[in-house]
Formats: C-alpha cells, structure tokens, sequence
C-alpha cells in the first residue's frame, strides 16, 4: 500500500500548517484519484443493481431502471412451442432475443459513459502522481 510522501506533511507543517490544513489542502488531494475511484465503482454497483428494485417496490411502474431492463423478455419461444416448429421460426426467437439483450446492454451503458469523462482526469492525475518517487 502506497502511502503519500511524509515530505509533503513535514513541508506543510514547516510553512506553518495545523493538522486540519494539512488534511484538506495536502492529503485530500493527493487522493482525490483513489475517492474518484471509488466513486465510480459504487456509481456502478448502485447504477447495475436491479435487485433492490425488486426486494422493495411492490408495483412494476415504480420499478428502478435496471429492475425493468432486467425484468423484459420476449415470450417468442413460448409462441415457438405452441405453434408451428418451424426452424426459421426458431432462428426469428434467437435473434430478437440477442437484439433485446442487445438493447439493454446499450442502454444499461450510457449513463456511465456519461460519468466516465468527468472521472476520467482524476484517475489520470492519479497515475502521474503515483510515478513520482522520493
């Protein structure tokens, strides 16, 4: 585990910084990046978890998103069943049923596109700073 250089806090003490100054103007941003991190990785276990939304919505138009996405299906293949057993019929289910899941990953994708960017200079000002040795 990487630590920030003491040399950063020595030389915040030395100019005259108290402990609180020293938290906020030299530690916390040096770990900005790592906070960044983090919050993507929640954002994106918040943002793809769909069985919240099933444990504590009790009606299907209130359901979150992800519950919704997760919870759509194309019944072709039960219409397969009953009726003709046409393997053209059969290739027609695979397809929409590749072009839904298809769809959903889409979907399901662009929100943390979106976030991405805004994170994206943190974790590169991370990875600089972290090349820097003493």
């Amino acid at each position: 585990m990487e630590r920030a250089p003491r040399a950063l806090e020595e030389a915040a003490v030395i100019d005259g910084a108290n402990p609180m100054q020293v938290l906020l103007k030299v530690y916390v941003p040096v770990s900005v990046p790592a906070l960044a991190t983090v919050a993507l990785f929640s954002i994106v276990g918040t943002w793809n978890d769909f069985f919240s939304g099933l444990i504590y919505m009790t009606k299907v138009t209130h359901y979150p998103l992800m519950t919704y996405i997760q919870s759509l299906s194309i019944n072709i293949s039960d219409l397969v069943k009953e009726g003709a057993n046409s393997s053209s019929l059969a290739n027609v289910t695979e397809i929409s049923n590749r072009n839904l899941n298809a769809a959903k990953i889409v979907i399901s994708v662009v929100p943390l596109l979106m976030i991405y960017p805004m994170l994206q200079k943190y974790f590169v000002t991370g990875i600089v700073v972290g090349s820097v040795k003493e």
